[in-house]
């Protein structure tokens, strides 16, 4: 074991020691090759089961990233353009002042339906038939196209029922066909079976309120139903690898993705009256990007309302996936995060 993989397994195990976290993953790939996948701590707070390395996570807005690659690939594909209207494929939801949305409004979170509708009730939120209906019978709550409104339990329902309308094959299969086979990837899931959930670490209170909306996201017809927003299970080591295919240099030459496709995907997305860019969220076509100031396209992924994150570095080559199951009040400030951040040379993330 390197001195780099040792002291970045000693940050986890003091962060389950000081108490910071309950458990947590960490796995890092430079310029293809996998350098650690580490875990530490406990599944739940009573510390009955440890974590290890195919424990699964709830790792909410981190899916939003997966659905966000199956998007530019179908562009590639020559099955979506960006520029094209929503409605096109969707017509449903061509009404109420949507009739003139398009492909980038959505990934750039200016869809102007950034609330779930009024009429759902929280679990209809993950039932797949159910929130795509409602949002393509929504009305927009702001100007299309216009400031940046970040789509916090939407964009996965938007996204990923654009995503199966241009291909015609279900989210699931898609993601499974399209980009996990392909990748090699087995620990990420968008709605996970009985079986999977004992392979869970379910969210952790820890020093937050007992009442905190997250914990709502432990229950079973959230984590086995489907909606890409904030419904996704992942290991750290399939977020790594998935990010780490979208570097160039992990396969001598385009990624995944070409590289004129992230690019675009990494240019940041704004428009005048958005909030300041010092703002957690600064995104370009679906991506979050949290490079340092005058170069935010360098570090891109997602990160989760529990702290989790997937990213990658274009810079320093280094793909880096990080589950965790405890929530924090610091939130979106982890210090588990900072510490990895540090050791390997990377500027922090707030997000």
């Amino acid at each position: 074991m390197s001195d780099l993989v040792k002291e970045l397994q000693a940050v986890l195990d003091a962060a389950v020691e000081n108490g910071e976290e309950c458990g947590c993953q960490l796995a890092v790939f430079k310029h293809g090759e996998l350098i650690c996948s580490l875990s530490s701590g406990y599944t739940d707070a009573d510390c009955t089961r440890r974590i290890d390395e195919e424990t699964l996570f709830p790792v909410f807005s981190v899916g939003k990233g997966v659905v966000t690659t199956l998007l530019h690939h179908l562009v590639e594909q020559g099955k979506l353009s960006y520029d094209g209207k929503v409605s096109d494929l969707w017509p449903e939801f061509g009404c109420n002042g949507k009739e003139d949305t398009r492909i980038w409004h959505v990934m750039s979170h200016r869809a102007g339906l950034f609330e779930p509708p009024k009429s759902l009730d929280f679990l209809e939120w993950f039932n797949w038939p159910t929130i795509t209906a409602a949002l393509a019978a929504a009305a927009p709550a702001e100007k299309i196209g216009g400031m940046h409104h970040y789509h916090a339990h939407t964009y996965g329902a938007l996204a990923g029922h654009i995503a199966e309308l241009a291909d015609g094959r279900e989210l699931r299969r898609l993601l499974k066909e399209e980009l996990f086979a392909p990748l090699g990837i087995n620990g990420i899931f968008f709605g996970i079976s009985d079986e999977q959930y004992g392979n869970l670490a379910p969210i952790v209170k820890g020093n937050a309120q007992a009442d905190d909306s997250r914990l709502a996201f432990n229950q079973h017809e959230v984590l086995s139903g489907l909606n890409p927003s904030s419904n996704g299970c992942a290991n750290a080591l399939s977020l790594a690898r998935f990010y780490s295919a979208l570097l160039p240099e992990a396969v001598g030459g385009d990624g995944y993705l070409k590289s004129e496709t992230i690019a675009r995907a990494t240019t940041i997305c704004r428009c005048q009256g958005d909030d300041d860019l010092t703002n957690w969220d600064r995104f370009g076509l679906g991506y979050a990007l949290c490079g340092p100031k005058g170069d935010f396209g360098r570090m891109f992924g997602h990160g989760g309302a529990c702290g989790s994150e997937g990213f990658c570095d274009l810079q320093t080559g280094y793909a880096v996936g990080f589950t965790k199951n405890q929530l924090n009040l610091t939130h979106p400030v982890h210090p588990t995060r900072n510490e990895i951040s540090r050791v390997l040379g990377l500027p922090p993330r707030v997000w």
